[in-house]
Parts: structure tokens; sequence; C-alpha cells
């Protein structure tokens, strides 16, 4: 093993709920620099331990923390942590990644990841102090919300400074929407079911405590690269709307594009006029902040000051607006208070939102009747309905109980057609603005390993760059037209996945490096600067070619265990009203649809640079060879899952 040094503590550790065996292995360095971090770390450790025959709520089912490689340095941004299990919304690969303070707290404690495996017999919270590992009784946190738990861990701890991470009472529950939170409500990770998988382990919270120091191996190369990414941010023209409105900006993009997705993703034109951002900012604004180390500033807390909802205070991302949207929601006060609820309950926000309004076209269109509904009105715009039925999900109440299993498996259970109206990608619901229009961000969401997922691939730099750079590195001009533009899609596709996978590897938040206002100032953060700042941190010499590549191994890590999982090309597809159903309400998309043509020929162009069969989507063996994963490519053979 090579010699420890630079942004890794240098330890793993692993807890046995079930037996409450501890277990500490040195990290091995050249593990370390071929995946790198966080996502790399989760997906390759999850890939070895959880065949097909383990099923999510299995306790062998593993849970991985993986702070990222560069977390607990003083990288800008570099504040992210990664959440690795077999999914229960997709019974497949499954992950999340959060801000927050505990993956520092859990790398200065000395570890690099945390694995958990088994099933406490009762409910137990996990105290990581150094050194120290204990399994602790639970029971007088049971039933408490996110933000009581983590404020009763640090009163019981007498340390306000611990990082946590808790479930809420939807966790508990195994709502397939659960999610984990970090440091009460500061992070959250948030899709695939993470929340469900913890609270099936009996795990309520995980608290640490750490005090050693993470090292940088070459101060002086690191100065430049910090003092080159405040010089690249301070011209970039993405940043200053991003630090006035955070997230909330996204609404302009959604605006411009008409690609709200509102009313169970039927509307691409919505009334917004109340939900423009500077609404937020400027009536219910009360905190503007940032992640550890990040000088970009766009996390917001913010205040309702009078009515039914008055005093709430709470975390809100953009996510919040879009799914309140998606259920006829257009005022801004229930957006903040459905946000408040599904932080306290431990609730995936889009899954949630997506689900209800799900349930609410179903009622509609009469597949859902008063009886089946708990005899509430499930109407569109209505927000005493939304914030009833989300505590419903949370406690598993009534109609909740079938909507806590997400819209696939919901539809499934209420039948007569109802899956049409199910809006999701391999069981995981849909995320950020309407794919209609574009086809690049149709099929972006069809590869997604996670499921359907804006954040696993960037589909926007087809907004960014020139026709000229389209054929520089996407070996066409068309890559650039977002319209008509067919070949140069599906490489353009496949380097964005590859992009983006670095910043779940190294732990750089994606608005701060991979969100640019230019192609050349996306490549200057995202990639340049990246291998710049690991290399500073760990003295190693990795080309920006390589880091690509790591991104691109990691992918094909997640790719790998999904067709182990027995997914192929038939799971790369978007739901059926997409290629339907013309686009309503008006707007700049109105009456677009993807075309089912355009959308197979990107595809195959995808799989073709990807390197994976066109016909099943399934991987080559020389692929999976060429990237250092020989011993994947014999497991596929073995279970005839090549391509």
């Amino acid at each position: 093993m090579a010699k420890r040094k630079g942004s890794y503590a240098g330890k793993i550790l692993r807890v046995d709920l079930s037996t409450g065996k501890v277990e500490k292995k040195d990290l091995d360095l050249d593990f370390a620099h071929k995946y790198i971090g966080g996502r790399g770390f989760g997906s390759r450790f999850l890939y070895n331990e959880v065949p097909p025959e383990v099923a999510p709520f299995d306790p062998e089912n593993r849970l991985i923390f993986s702070p990222d490689a560069l977390f607990g340095t003083a990288v800008p941004a570099a504040s992210r942590t990664t959440a690795t299990v077999k999914s229960p919304t997709t019974e497949m690969f499954g992950d999340g990644h959060s801000s927050g303070h505990w993956g520092a707290a859990l790398k200065s404690a000395g570890y690099d990841m945390l694995i958990l495996q088994g099933a406490a017999p009762k409910p137990v919270y996990l105290w990581v102090d150094n050194e120290k590992v204990e399994i602790r009784d639970a029971a007088s946190l049971w039933r408490k919300t996110t933000m009581e738990t983590h404020q009763a861990l640090k009163e019981s701890l007498g340390d306000p400074e611990i990082g946590t991470l808790v479930i809420g009472p939807a966790g508990e529950k195994k709502v397939r929407l659960a999610s984990i939170f970090s440091d009460g409500i500061m992070g959250t990770f948030a899709r695939t079911g993470l929340g469900a998988v913890m609270g099936s382990k009996n795990l309520k919270a995980v608290a640490t405590r750490g005090t050693q120091d993470i090292g940088i191996a070459d101060v002086e190369a690191f100065r430049k690269a910090y003092q080159d990414y405040l010089q690249v941010i301070s011209v970039d023209p993405y940043v200053p709307p991003a630090t006035k409105y955070g997230t909330c900006r996204f609404m302009y993009h959604r605006v411009k594009f008409g690609i709200h997705g509102a009313k169970n993703w039927r509307l691409g034109d919505f009334d917004w006029k109340r939900l423009d951002p500077e609404v937020f900012r400027s009536d219910y604004q009360i905190k503007a902040s940032a992640c550890p180390m990040c000088p970009v500033l766009c996390r917001r807390e913010y205040r309702i000051p009078s009515g039914k909802y008055a005093g709430t205070v709470t975390k809100l991302e953009w996510e919040a607006i879009a799914r309140c949207m998606t259920c006829g929601i257009n005022e801004p006060e229930p957006v903040i208070y459905f946000s408040h609820l599904c932080n306290q309950y431990g609730l995936d926000i889009e899954g949630v939102g997506d689900t209800i309004a799900f349930a609410m076209e179903c009622y509609e269109k009469g597949l859902l009747q008063d009886k089946d509904t708990d005899h509430l009105p499930l109407h569109f715009g209505n927000p005493d309905v939304l914030m009833e039925v989300t505590r419903k999900i949370a406690f598993r109440e009534g109609l909740g109980d079938l909507l806590a299993e997400g819209t696939l498996r919901a539809a499934r259970t209420i039948g007569k057609g109802a899956e049409q109206f199910a809006m999701q990608v391999k069981g995981s619901e849909m995320s950020a603005g309407d794919p209609r229009g574009m086809p690049v961000r149709a099929v972006s969401y069809a590869t997604s390993t996670r499921g359907s997922d804006h954040l696993r691939s960037n589909p926007y730099v087809e907004e960014l760059i020139t026709p000229e750079e389209g054929l520089q590195f996407f070996d066409s001009t068309e890559a650039a037209d977002i319209f008509q533009g067919l070949k140069g899609k599906g490489r353009l596709l496949a380097w964005s996945e590859n992009l983006v996978t670095i910043a779940d590897l190294l732990g750089l938040c994606k608005f701060a490096y991979y969100r640019s206002a230019t192609f050349s100032y996306l490549r200057k953060k995202g990639v340049e600067l990246a291998t710049r700042f690991y290399n500073a941190c760990n003295g190693t010499k990795l080309t920006e070619e390589e880091m690509l590549r790591a991104g691109e191994r990691v992918f094909n890590i997640e790719k790998a265990f999904n067709a182990r999982e027995g997914a192929g090309r038939e799971k790369d597809i978007i739901p059926e009203r997409f290629f339907n159903e013309p686009l309503a309400g008006g707007g700049p998309s109105a009456g677009a649809v993807v075309d089912r043509e355009k959308f197979n020929l990107i595809l195959e162009e995808y799989y073709d640079c990807r390197g994976w069969n066109e016909k099943t989507g399934l991987q080559k063996k020389e692929t999976l060879e060429r990237l250092g994963l020989k011993d994947i490519a014999e497991d596929l053979a073995k279970r005839g899952r090549l391509g």
C-alpha cells in the first residue's frame, strides 16, 4: 500500500449493526487514486458487496457514506458527501449527495468511508468520536423530526459543533421517498430512498466528532489554483444571479424555455409571477449563506411573517418551487411551508411532489375516488391537500401508505391505466424541467444511473457551446443547436456525464463548478481547476483526461450494477407522455414533444461513444477492461450481461 498523505484520512470504518462489530482498515491509496473518492468509493464498494440477491431492505444491503476526496480541505465549495445504497425506489443503483459539516467531521475523525451493514434489533444511533465508535440506544430519539433529533444529539453529547446525519419519521416508516438529512436541515441526501434504507436498519442517526487535520501536499500549487478559481468566478456571468437569488434563480431558466412541468408534467407555461425569485428575496428571505468553504452563497432561509403558516422558518431550494408547480401551486407561502414539512419529516421534495401530483391526476381522471383518498379532494392547486397528503405519506396513514411507495408502485396498485400518469424513470420520479423540445435533456433523464436526474449529466452544456466548440469537442456543429441538432448530441451527453461525475468524486458543488455562462469557464472550473486542486492536495500528477476517465470509470461501475440487476436498453427510456402528448399551456415550447426517432438516434450515438452495445445498451468487455474494470467484465460475462 502506498504511504498516506494529502486529503485522505487513511481509514475505512465498517460497522455491523446486527452484531455490533466495529472494524477499521487502512485505505489503500492505489485504490483511492483510481476511484478518487465520494461517489467512486461508494459505487465500487456497493458493486463488490451487494449482489442481485440482496433486496433494498435486506439487512445485507449496504449504507455507505463516503466524504468526497477534497472535503475537509480549504478547496472552495468542496463540501459534499456521498451516500450509496441499493435503492428501494429503483431496486438498482442508488445514491445521494449532501452538503453539511458531517463529512468533514468523519474525515477529521480519521475515516474516508463509513460502511454500515446489518440491522439493529431496536432503534440506535452511532457515535463516532475520533477513535471511539459506539452504538447507542435511540429510543428517546425515535419519532422525532430531523431538527429535533439534531438538537437532541448536540445537547446530549454536550458539543454544539458535532456533525450529524439523521432521518425523520418518514425514514423510520421506511417510506420509499425518505431522505437523510445532514446537520439538521443543512444538507439532504435526497433521492433514491436513502432514508428508508437507514430506517430499515433501525438507525436513527450518526453523530460524529473529529479533531484531526486534513493535509495539503503542495501548498504553493494549492494557493495558485485557489487564486485562479476566484479569478474565474469573478468574471463568470453565471455567478452574480446565483449569489443574488440562490437556486431560486432557475425559475428564469424554466420561463425562458417554457418547461415548468406544471400539473403533473402537462403544462410548459404556468402563472409563476408570485413565485418570482425577487418575491422570495424581497418578502421572505432572512438569510443568505453558503455551504462550507463556498464563496458563491446560494443557500437561502426564508420566513413566513404572517397568515396560517406564520413563523415558519426553513431552508428552501429551487426544487420545492418546481414540485409545488407540478401540484398546481403558485403561491410562495405554501411553497415555503411544503419545504418545511419535507425537511422536518425527512422526505425527498422531488419524489413527494411528483407522487402527489400523480395522485391528483388520478383523482381528476376518476381512477381514485373519495373513498380511496380518505375523502380528501385531490384537486390541483389546493395547498391544504398538499400539506395533509405530505403528512400522511410521512406517517404512512391511509392514502399516504399507498403514496409512500412512490409513483410507480402506487400506479401498479391502483391499476386501470394509472401507470401512464406516473412520471418516473427506472422507478424514480422526475426532476428539474420538462424535456419536451430539448432532445439531449430527454436522453439524459433516460441514461441516468439513479433514475431521472438532471444532476447526473448537466444537459445544459448544449446551451453554452458555440458551433465551433461543438465541432472541436463533439465532432459536429449540430451539438450547439438546442432544438434541431442531432449529430454530436450523444457524444456531448457522455462527456457531460463524465464531467459532473468528477464533482461527486471530489466533493465540488455543481453550482459552483459545473454551471457557467460559457463553455470555456465550465471547462476551466470543472476539469482544469478540479484536477489541479486534487493534485495539489495529494501530490499526484493526474492529467485532465485521466480525471475525466475517472468519471467515466465510476459511471460505468454504476451502469454495470444496474446491468447485473437486469437493466438494459429497455430501462433507458422516459415516460410515454413526453413522446405522445404535446406540451400544453402556451409558452416558448408550446406543442413540443420528444421526437422518438431523434431520441433513439441520440441514444445510439451515446451508446457508441460509451463503448456499449447499441442494441442491448449493455457494456462491452473491451470498454470495461480499458477502464481498469476487468473483474467487473468477468462478473457480467458469467451472468450473461455483457453487450
